[in-house]
């Protein structure tokens, strides 16, 4: 099984943390024997933070694949959204577009997080997902997207995710509704050239958290070489930093958020240890 040793530059959008080992299964046997030592599985890092830790991480890079049939869409969980994208303009349908500009996303991740932007969720689109159950080592498929909430999924707790069917429209203007996405993202966000996880935490149900970051004064607030963004609050710029400093920023964000309006900020980004 090939493994890598990679910066956390090639692992994370942002790039905070240390090296990490990568693994790269080509195969559900081989995935199952990394999951049953417990390492976690990192899709394109688009929402993911590594801490200082050496604990090796899983890739499904290899799992990357697409079949149509019909108005279904199967996508193996390693295949970037940005090739979805591609196939959609291809093929003329409509499935993630209103996830287009996200760097480096992966099925596997969107899925996982029930990403969401514009008003539309991942599990608005999903038909099944295939997953390998972490308990009995056993391929399942799940239909019932109950479970399913704002940016949370059973995964990966329930077992990882494999590949993941769609249902498609016909769409003969999704060229320009990606464009129009990728705009809409580059006219609110920072721009995609900057170090970034994306959003930092998730909207509480009272105001936005980038609003609530902003009336704390924290809109370009810096820890070191970490900071909020001085176009969006809520999103966590990598200036040259470490994950300490990531750290010491979400405790000051959160405790600032909870003194000033007794709200609790959840993470969006994930940090894996």
């Amino acid at each position: 099984m090939e493994v890598k040793v990679l910066s956390p530059e090639r692992i994370t959008t942002i790039g905070l943390g240390s090296p990490r080992p990568v693994y790269f299964p080509k195969n559900v046997k081989e995935l199952l024997k990394l999951l049953l030592k417990g390492y976690p599985i990192i899709g394109g890092g688009s929402n993911v933070i590594l801490s200082e830790s050496k604990t090796p991480l899983i890739s499904l890079k290899k799992f990357s694949y697409i079949k149509q049939e019909g108005d279904n869409l199967t996508v193996g969980a390693g295949t970037p959204i940005s090739r979805v994208l591609r196939f959609q303009v291809k093929r003329k349908i409509s499935i993630l577009e209103f996830l287009a500009g996200i760097p480096r996303a992966t099925i596997g991740g969107i899925v996982a997080q029930n990403a969401g932007a514009f008003g539309r969720e991942v599990k608005d689109v999903l038909i099944s997902v295939k997953y390998l159950d972490r308990q009995s080592g056993e391929l399942k498929e799940l239909k019932n997207f109950s479970l399913f909430s704002y940016r949370s999924s059973p995964f990966p707790e329930l077992g990882a995710v494999v590949e993941a069917t769609f249902k498609t429209t016909p769409d003969t203007f999704i060229k320009e509704k990606i464009e129009r996405f990728v705009n809409l993202r580059l006219s609110k966000q920072p721009p995609f050239y900057l170090k970034t996880a994306g959003s930092t935490f998730k909207n509480p149900e009272t105001a936005p958290a980038g609003k609530l970051l902003d009336l704390c004064g924290l809109r370009g607030f810096r820890v070191g070489g970490v900071g909020f963004s001085e176009k969006h609050a809520n999103f966590a710029v990598n200036y040259g930093g470490t994950f300490n400093d990531f750290s010491k920023l979400i405790d000051i964000a959160r405790e600032k958020v909870l003194y000033h309006f007794g709200i609790s900020l959840p993470l969006e980004v994930k940090v894996i240890d």
